[in-house]
């Protein structure tokens, strides 16, 4: 009866119903399988629990099949459990127009589930294999995937520091991508805080336009977490080394303010820039001046406001040059401001001539305002062909009224 009874239908059912009750969402069971040596073992395929409504038709989570192991203590009450191995789970959080998520709801009802006071859980390990997570934000039309994600965790306690593995995939585009972390993790579901700290970073990119061999990235992160009641997820102190491109990173993403759901900055270190453009794939021209794209440094702070991505300010040094400005690309609004540039270094090695020279930078400027671009580039002084020009504005203006 033991083996028999969980393989019913009124069995999937009633787990079925037991999951809706702990989550607040409809939710169903395709099998069913309870073991009982050496340990107690439950084991569910084909699990699905239903969005919130307004979210659409696709489930919430989709689980291909989950097994749970317990010590035989916990059959006469308490909390501990010795594994759960989920297979092929696929979460779709979503935010919906009004910035309102689905996943809120879920979380309070779970946690109500340890009863009154702090809660007093534990998992002796956690593995998830071929998982992905779909995200979707109605507000601003964007979504993205991550795939082939895996999970390993051990000794899992409320307010406990345990060791944490992540890997990851996804795409962007054209661009295929890896990414592994691994570190320590500490969850605090009484205060709704859950964060991980001395990342180690891995990662991978490949893909159009970047070479058949694609570029690598290392890094760390001092601390990532996730606040439920503000809605906030934070990324503190991170460093990354991308093609050999060398700098550090924070960011914020809040789901509770819907007119600034993400800020960043980047802060890239100073680089020789040639190398780094061969790895993905846009080789800088041969110059003039061999020494010219010898060095770059660049900094940017940015926000998606309002579902408008805005990076404001951009700063920076190429070789001699300081620069600064802002843009807009949903807008293709661009603004800068150089201190100075000898734009000589920078023309072809075969143009040698005065008359050359300025027929190179007028096709450059006229190719420049072929763009459908709003852009406007001060320079403080500017030496070319000859000549030095001091507070030039070079100005393009975007053509809404017909083709680029």
């Amino acid at each position: 009866m033991l083996w028999l009874i969980p393989r019913t239908a009124w069995a999937r059912q009633a787990a079925g119903d037991w999951i809706a009750e702990a989550t607040g969402l409809p939710s169903t069971v395709d099998s069913l399988r309870i073991g009982f040596f050496p340990r107690p073992v439950l084991e569910v395929d084909g699990l699905a629990i239903a969005q919130p409504a307004g979210f659409g038709a696709d489930p919430l989570l989709t689980i291909g099949s989950a097994r749970v192991s317990a010590p035989w203590g916990s059959l006469f009450g308490g909390s501990a459990l010795d594994s759960i191995a989920l297979v092929d789970a696929t979460l779709r959080p979503a935010l919906a127009a009004d910035g309102a998520d689905n996943w809120a709801g879920v979380i309070e009802q779970l946690a109500a589930l340890g009863g009154e006071g702090p809660a007093a859980w534990s998992i002796g390990r956690l593995d998830v294999e071929r998982g992905a997570v779909e995200f979707h934000d109605a507000a601003t039309g964007s979504r993205w995937r991550l795939t082939a994600i895996t999970i390993v965790a051990e000794g899992l306690a409320p307010k406990v520091e345990f060791p944490v593995e992540l890997r990851l995939a996804g795409v962007a585009g054209a661009i295929t991508f890896h990414l592994a972390l691994n570190g320590r993790g500490r969850a605090d579901p009484d205060a709704g805080r859950y964060e991980a700290h001395t990342l180690g970073i891995r990662g991978w990119a490949g893909g159009e336009p970047l070479p058949l061999a694609g570029v690598e990235l290392a890094g760390a992160l001092e601390r990532a977490s996730f606040d439920l009641a503000l809605g906030r997820t934070t990324f503190e102190r991170g460093s990354f080394n991308l093609a050999g491109i060398p700098g550090a990173f924070a960011a914020t993403m809040s789901a509770a303010d819907p007119a600034a759901q993400l800020e960043f900055s980047v802060q890239i270190d100073t680089f020789a820039p040639r190398a780094p453009a061969i790895a993905f794939g846009f080789p800088l021209p041969a110059t003039a001046d061999p020494q010219a794209f010898q060095l770059l440094q660049l900094s940017l702070a940015g926000r998606a406001q309002d579902g408008q991505l805005q990076l404001d300010p951009i700063a920076g040094q190429l070789d001699d040059t300081q620069f600064e400005g802002r843009a807009i690309p949903a807008e293709r609004l661009i603004r800068a401001t150089l201190d100075r540039i000898d734009l000589n270094r920078y023309l072809a090695p075969e143009q040698k001539k005065a008359r050359q020279k300025r027929a190179t930078l007028e096709a450059a400027i006229a190719q420049l305002a072929g763009y459908d671009i709003d852009a406007e580039i001060r320079i403080g002084e500017a030496r070319v062909a000859g000549a030095t020009l001091r507070d030039a504005v070079i100005r393009v203006e975007r053509d809404l009224g017909g083709a680029p």
